[in-house]
């Protein structure tokens, strides 16, 4: 009789502990993407450099600020804030996050800090430290995700770009 009880538990046990596993999946499978993205941006590389090998280009109608310029890639699918000849930050228009509404990017990405904007009360940003140099920011407008840009954390703070 208690052998007929302990079959049906131990199945019960199991199927809970997979369901747990997957969770745990789901929820590193995000960040990992997160951090796939933010590896593909050239953070941190020579600009010169990679403009020379025709991987990166000054935007259009731009100029150089106090050694700060706007560059992009050659698709134009990610621009780049450029500080003293580095890639410091690069904002993503693919980025799998772009029009999630808060509560979804909070599921798919823990430990996130939240920034008010100083020039509006309805725009706010979420960052999350990715390591001890990096992290990402996520630009929240009406409660979706409108920019993720990524880079160091010290030039993450700048709002507006080149000064």
């Amino acid at each position: 009789m208690y052998k007929l009880c302990i079959f049906p538990l131990c199945f019960i046990m199991i199927a809970c502990n997979a369901k747990e596993g997957t969770k745990t999946v789901d929820n590193n499978y995000s960040l990992n993407n997160l951090l796939s993205e933010f590896k593909n941006m050239n953070i941190g590389q020579d600009y010169t450099k990679l403009a020379k090998e025709g991987l990166v280009k000054q935007v259009d109608d731009t100029e150089i600020v106090d050694n700060c310029l706007y560059a992009e890639t050659k698709d134009e699918n990610i621009s780049y804030l450029v500080f003293d000849n580095k890639l410091s930050t690069a904002s993503y228009q693919k980025s799998e996050f772009m029009g999630l509404p808060v509560a979804d990017l909070k599921s798919k990405v823990k430990d996130l800090s939240l920034v008010k904007s100083a020039y509006d009360d309805n725009t706010y940003y979420l960052q999350r430290q990715l390591d001890s140099n990096n992290g990402v920011k996520f630009y929240i407008v009406e409660n979706k995700v409108t920019e993720v840009t990524y880079g160091t954390l010290d030039k993450l703070k700048y709002q507006e770009g080149c000064s």
